[in-house]
């Protein structure tokens, strides 16, 4: 064989790319199939559960001159920094100053950031799973070497798989709290075992692993139990999160990474940090939604509506014979397929029924589907017939019992 004929090497960031971008396309087909479609796939809501940001948003412009629209330090301005770091200290009893905390273009800019000031290429860092689609191709892009570790059954940390997947070049471990796609929240008790369990590897190793919290839709927190940030537990903890998240204001890309007070303490993360904020073009987020900052930092959305639509469809679903993962938090349903299907051959089949999911191959998982609950209860009974057909079909039999395992053409990581 000559080196013309070596078969090129796989483009793994195109293979990570490759399952959003299929189903982009099954999302495309399906609307195109049906004007009346119910898209529960991608999280932008239809209704609107707590106005109040959108409101502010809404009057700050006839109150803001054109000279305050110029450009702002990289981070943010001064004082939205403060505010967003003073309700963070409030909320988690964590001393924060303004300088520990970066306002950023959107949450996946400040994980990308994250990324490049605190790991070097080569690092191995640790990814609980399921979890959002792009941790792997950011990782893979800086040239971090990735490293899934499923959580358990009941899609809570799988604390032994952890300790054991911790190793002399693993710089850092990324969760989500609470976690995307299932929705669970993890509790006090199981962040302070994760914590024993990273302290222990930084002794055995030499080398503390950095945490990175995703906590993006911690302010969805309809189920009653107390959040609590890894920050209160692990000083090498960095904060993610999003205030277009918990306000539907996804498309305004308004979010912040946050420094604990182990990482914080070294005056070289910090310079690190901005530098990579500067380095990557991120710079901030836009000066308007900087000022909407600083009048929303201590304000916290009304959970209520969220919490009645959640309980509905999730008894709806359970009431189908649907086996629905227990959560507490996001806008977030997340269940098995039904029959032994596919996620892939799932979804396609719902969304030919008029409900378009999320097959859980995204979330570097099978054999799952995810809605997002972007509709209010008035179009409750549309989904219901949806999910009944669909589940009808996939257990013709009249149980949930397997049918046949459907192909699942998603890479895996």
């Amino acid at each position: 064989m000559t080196a013309t004929d070596t078969p090129a090497a796989p483009d793994e960031e195109a293979l990570l790319a490759e399952p959003l971008e299929r189903f982009g396309a099954l999302h495309a087909a399906a609307l195109r199939r049906s004007g009346g479609v119910i898209d529960l796939s991608y999280p932008n809501p239809l209704v609107h559960r707590d106005p109040r940001a959108f409101e502010l948003l809404r009057g700050l412009l006839d109150g803001t001159g054109q000279d305050a629209l110029q450009y702002t330090p990289f981070g943010g301005g001064t004082v939205a920094r403060r505010k967003a770091a003073a309700a963070l200290a409030a909320r988690t009893g964590v001393a924060l100053g303004y300088r520990d905390l970066l306002l950023t273009p959107g949450a996946t800019a400040a994980l990308n950031t994250a990324l490049a000031a605190l790991f070097a290429p080569g690092d191995e860092v640790l990814v609980v799973t399921p979890c959002w689609m792009d941790y792997f191709l950011y990782l893979r892009r800086l040239g971090l070497r990735a490293t899934a570790v499923p959580s358990g059954p009941d899609k809570r940390l799988d604390l032994d798989a952890l300790a054991a997947a911790l190793g002399p070049r693993t710089a850092g471990v990324i969760i989500s709290q609470p976690v995307c796609p299932t929705g669970v929240l993890h509790d006090a008790g199981e962040l302070a075992a994760l914590a024993r369990v990273l302290e222990a590897a930084g002794a055995r190793h030499g080398r503390r692993p950095v945490l990175i919290s995703d906590e993006v839709h911690r302010d969805q927190n309809w189920g009653g139990t107390a959040f609590t940030s890894p920050m209160r537990l692990y000083p090498d903890t960095v904060s993610l999160y999003s205030y277009g998240k918990a306000w539907s204001l996804q498309g305004q890309r308004t979010g912040y990474l946050a420094l604990g007070p182990g990482l914080a303490h070294a005056p070289q993360v910090r310079v690190r940090a901005e530098r990579a904020l500067r380095s990557l073009g991120h710079c901030a987020p836009t000066a308007l939604m900087q000022r909407l900052v600083e009048r929303i930092a201590g304000l916290t959305p009304d959970c209520a509506a969220l919490r009645k639509d959640q309980q509905a469809l999730r008894a709806l679903l359970t009431g189908l014979g649907y086996r629905v993962v227990p959560g507490e938090a996001t806008a977030f349903l997340y269940a098995r397929c039904p029959g032994g299907l596919g996620d892939w051959e799932f979804t396609e089949l719902l969304a030919g029924r008029g409900v378009i999911a999320m097959p859980s191959s995204l979330f570097h998982e099978e054999g799952y589907f995810r809605l997002a609950l972007n509709v209010g209860p008035e179009r409750f009974g549309e989904i219901s017939r949806s999910l009944r057909a669909a589940f009808e079909i996939a257990t013709p039999n009249g149980s949930d019992t397997p049918r046949r395992a459907g192909p699942n053409r998603a890479p895996k990581n």
